[in-house]
């Protein structure tokens, strides 16, 4: 190229400008000259003037240069970033350079970002590369460019490019950490905080806090969308977005008389700090306001409805601290939802979208919390009707919204005349709006009923279908290379082109359908009608379509074709796939749909295909389909058998992702349940009983260095975290560590003035929604002094990070979960009618006495050391209790003589007796039944070793720990323990 010539051999600084201007002014539209220039090494000879030249001029020449080049694509990602552009780029933001190159840079650095971000969806793997544009350095940088002051134009540009950077490049969690505790991710909290003041939608009473200059309107999209993209993923990341100190004084700063008004922005009161209500108020009824124990005075049988965090005996009260309640401090987290809800009415377009995504991710952060189990206490009832609250708001207003969102996406076309930024508006609507309603309704019933009440079916299936349809490209097809010239091996990576990778039109399409199979896998997840609806919208031949992968070499040959319709059939992005697994997995709940469409549509061979796809992601969903396309009624189990489905999941099984392994014993525990002998003696050959026993034992946790317990199995003692109150918890199993507050043998964790016995004359305490207020049931209402709060966010951080971080806790709980689906693969082994037959082959190829030391290990009950003989016990993982006690009764309902052999197992029933006062009821209940099975008489002849075996469980203490349950506070296991102790009688 003559321009690239002249700039190599300008004779003056400014010659050198004039011949980069005049460059620059030459690519700007012209792919064919950008591929020239890249083959001719011009890439080096810009991005050396950029970190060498002391002309300003020509540095910025250079910039909009690299900027220009960058925008031609996915191909120019390789040269770029092999040229260090990036890095060069970063480095010329750390001088003191003029805001005009700033913005120049900036927009650069973007443009890359977006071309490597589409690179990322071409199906070649080999463009797969890493850009890392936020290293400590940067964000510094980053940092103190957006604390520049006055807020003039140049700094509000500069907010929405820094602001893209992190929505476009920053994917991997690594990144995603740094930055949720960078200064970065503080300031952006903040100017969303400040646009919340300077729109009037909150009075700003917090001292001590400074506020930055607050943005552009325009500008609270892109940093809402940049908030999202570090949070998503991460519970934890979340809770450090709301509960940040900025956030934290915009609601608890409204106090005039040193009061906690707070509730002023539940849903009870519509948002009304300011006076009107700028939400719409609902009346949501009260949910058990009364504070009851273990069921009240009047109806003690009520106990058996208790939440499954109560524990049986006494109980006494204690002043609700918000510091121990599961989801932290939830009059805040209601406060951020509703002022989430508010920004997401007044905005608009892309800008209302990511203020529902930012309400969806907080949300979910607080539910998991609470689902977690692992930080437990608090006054319950006062939770869950906040909980309620919040979810019937969501429901009410930010559902529908995101429905109508969806409908307007489905709707609307885009306009030929409409500006630019209209234009990518409309785009970023249509790609992300049924993600958004997915990521909003996913895990939530009541939610999930709302958007199909709202017509979100009738609106994404619609919207699905479109995606199928022929795609025309708007220019012709160019090849990154031109045709018949080849890749020198010799040339340095700065001058050859990458792959060009997926035209803009299908990855929009792509994008599309991507997010309207994951609104229809969240919309499908519960209800059966809802199946039901989308099956009548007709889109199943969508899902069975969209799991076709694209070839390898899709792009290239695109290149080659150089055609203008994109057929809709010729295969999807991994992205895509992944979704359409997730579609394909909820759609395959319903047996009738496993019966009737699915099986129609073929679903079954795309799916076994996916198992062998290259991307681990990949295999781990269509897993997750097989272990529905599995079960004892699927017409598909037959096909998938055939297919050789048993030796790929136990390959996979035998892969060292935990989640893969997880899965794949998931599947072939559906599948060996209720089948032929043949089918399950395959299947347990393939596995091996060799590693299925290490793998019951945890052997391969041991191998990683993690601790067990002395006869194997994990360690329950290791597995505790201090919560909020700096008590121990115990994460896999927090209602057998003693730490309810209704447990009145446990003080810890309180202060002697904060406790408050329940045996007061005045009557039940009891908790008034409106004023906050806790009160007793008498005549005069005579009000208790309610505790101060002692919320403690730092603290309370801590344990939300140590229950998602902890790689200790991560491992063991993987384990317990692989070692429960191993344990239930054995459990299925023994179901049906070959049970005898199959227990005599585990007793030949395990062994008689290998079998029952596995499962007396699992029994075994874990005492730590340094307890007193007067702590509570601590007991192993409750799903593997459950579990072992499972197989201990289909060994019970074998033979006769496999009954005397586990009657005979006298470590065991000692180990096992324990269980019997175990807090959780499932285990309880799952011990009688095995003792049902254990006493029942199968004829006559068993008759007297039926009475030698009640004899035995008698000696051992277990008969009396049956009795016992008769008074147990849950209805299933007394109704269990009466029949129990009816055949004991018998006997």
């Amino acid at each position: 190229m003559p321009a690239l010539t002249d700039v190599r051999h300008a004779a003056s600084a400014e010659a050198q400008v004039a011949a980069l201007r005049r460059l620059k002014n030459e690519l700007v539209g012209q792919g064919k000259r950008k591929e020239t220039l890249v083959c001719d090494g011009g890439i080096d000879v810009v991005v050396d003037i950029l970190s060498s030249s002391e002309d300003d001029d020509a540095r910025l020449q250079a910039t909009l240069i690299i900027a220009t080049i960058a925008n031609g694509g996915p191909a120019f990602v390789t040269p770029l970033l092999a040229a260090n552009a990036p890095q060069v780029l970063l480095d010329s933001l750390a001088h003191d350079t003029p805001s005009k190159r700033v913005t120049a840079s900036l927009q650069a650095l973007r443009n890359i970002a977006a071309a490597w971000r589409a690179s990322q969806q071409s199906p070649q793997q080999e463009i797969h590369t890493r850009l890392d544009l936020f290293t400590r350095h940067s964000i510094e940088v980053f940092h103190d460019l957006l604390r520049q002051s006055p807020p003039c134009s140049a700094r509000m540009q500069h907010l929405r490019l820094i602001t893209d950077l992190i929505t476009l490049s920053v994917i991997s969690d690594t990144k995603k950490a740094a930055l949720s505790q960078s200064p970065l991710f503080e300031i952006l909290t903040a100017l969303l905080v400040s646009h919340t003041v300077i729109s009037g939608l909150v009075t700003w009473q917090a001292e001590g806090v400074q506020l930055p200059p607050p943005p552009q309107a325009s500008s609270v999209s892109h940093i809402i969308s940049a908030i999202c993209t570090i949070v998503e993923g991460s519970a934890y990341r979340t809770h450090r977005f709301f509960l940040s100190s900025t956030v934290r004084a915009l609601f608890i700063g409204q106090s005039w008389n040193n009061t906690d008004e707070r509730h002023l922005f539940s849903a009870r009161q519509g948002f009304a700090n300011t006076g009107e209500p700028l939400l719409p108020v609902l009346h949501i009824p009260a949910y058990g306001t009364t504070t009851y124990h273990y069921g009240s005075r009047a109806f003690p049988a009520m106990a058996a409805l208790q939440s499954k965090h109560a524990k049986r005996g006494n109980s006494h009260y204690v002043t609700f601290d918000e510091n121990l309640a599961p989801g932290g401090d939830m009059d805040h987290a209601n406060a951020v939802c509703s002022w989430l809800l508010l920004l997401a009415r007044s905005a608009a377009g892309h800008g209302r979208l990511v203020a529902l995504r930012l309400l969806a991710l907080v949300n979910n952060s607080v539910d998991a919390m609470d689902s977690s189990d692992a930080i437990v206490g608090g006054h319950r009832t006062e939770y869950t009707q906040k909980n309620r609250e919040r979810k019937k708001q969501i429901a009410v207003l930010g559902v529908p919204l995101a429905a109508k969102m969806v409908q307007i996406a489905n709707e609307s076309k885009m306009a030929e005349g409409s500006s630019s930024a209209q234009h990518a508006d409309d785009v970023l609507v249509k790609e992300q709006a049924c993600d958004v309603l997915a990521l909003l309704i996913r895990d939530f019933d009541e939610l999930q009923i709302a958007a199909v009440d709202a017509g979100a079916i009738k609106h994404v299936c619609p919207l699905l279908k479109k995606t199928f349809d022929p795609v025309p490209l708007a220019k012709p097809m160019w090849s990154a290379r031109t045709a018949g010239t080849g890749k020198p091996a010799d040339l340095p990576l700065t001058r050859q082109l990458g792959s060009r990778g997926l035209p803009s039109e299908i990855l929009h399409a792509m994008r599309c359908r991507q997010s309207a199979l994951q609104a229809l896998a969240a919309l499908a997840e519960k209800e059966d009608i809802h199946r039901k609806a989308i099956v009548e919208a007709g889109v199943v031949p969508c899902i069975f379509d969209a799991l076709k992968p694209f070839p390898s070499d899709y792009a290239e040959t695109l290149a080659k074709n150089r055609g203008q319709v994109v057929g809709p059939k010729d295969g999807n992005t991994t992205a895509v796939l992944l979704a359409a697994c997730r579609a394909a997995k909820t759609m395959s709940r319903s047996v009738s749909l496993l019966r009737t469409s699915l099986i129609d549509a073929g679903i079954a061979k795309p799916v076994f295909q996916l198992l062998h796809h290259t991307d681990p992601e990949v295999q781990l969903a269509a897993t997750d389909v097989c272990i529905n396309l599995l079960l004892e009624f699927s017409p598909m189990r037959e096909d998938l058998i055939a297919e050789g489905v048993v030796k790929t999941l136990a390959d996979h099984a035998r892969r060292s992702e935990p989640a893969l392994r997880v899965s794949s014993l998931w599947a072939l525990k559906h599948l060996v349940s209720s089948s032929p002998k043949e089918i399950k003696v395959k299947t347990i050959e393939e596995l091996g009983t060799g590693w299925l026993v290490g793998v019951i034992r945890g052997e391969h946790l041991q191998q990683r260095g993690h601790g067990e317990v002395a006869g194997g199995g994990v360690s329950v003692a290791g597995l505790s975290t201090p919560n909020a109150a700096g008590e121990q918890v115990d994460l896999l199993n927090p209602s057998s560590t003693g730490m309810d507050v209704d447990d009145p043998d446990d003080d810890q964790g309180y202060d002697e003035e904060e406790e408050v016995v329940n045996d007061d004359e005045d009557g039940e305490v009891m908790y008034d929604e409106l004023s906050s207020t806790h009160y007793q049931a008498s005549q005069l209402r005579s009000t208790i002094q309610q505790a101060p709060s002692a919320f403690n966010s730092k603290r309370y951080l801590s344990s939300v990070r140590e229950i998602e971080q902890n790689p200790s806790l991560r491992a063991r709980q993987d384990d317990v979960a692989v070692q429960e689906q191993a344990l239930d693969f054995i459990r299925n082994l023994l179901n049906g009618e070959d049970c005898a037959g199959m227990f005599d082959y585990l007793l030949q190829h395990i062994g008689s006495a290998k079998i029952f030391e596995l499962l007396t290990e699992k029994l075994v009950r874990v005492i730590d050391a340094g307890s007193s003989t007067s702590a509570r016990p601590v007991y192993g993982p409750s799903a593997l209790i459950i579990s072992t006690v499972n197989i201990l009764t289909h060994i019970a309902n074998a033979l006769p003589r496999h009954k005397q052999l586990l009657i005979a197992q006298k470590p065991l029933l000692q180990a096992w007796l324990p269980h019997f006062s175990h807090p959780d009821r499932k285990v309880r209940v799952a011990c009688v039944w095995a003792i049902n099975s254990l006493t029942w008489i199968d004829d006559d002849s068993d008759r007297r070793d039926a009475r030698a075996r009640a004899q035995e469980l008698r000696s051992c203490g277990i008969e009396t720990a049956v009795r016992q349950l008769i008074g147990d506070g849950d209805l299933d296991v007394k109704e269990r323990a009466k029949t129990a102790v009816r055949q004991f009688e018998q006997l």
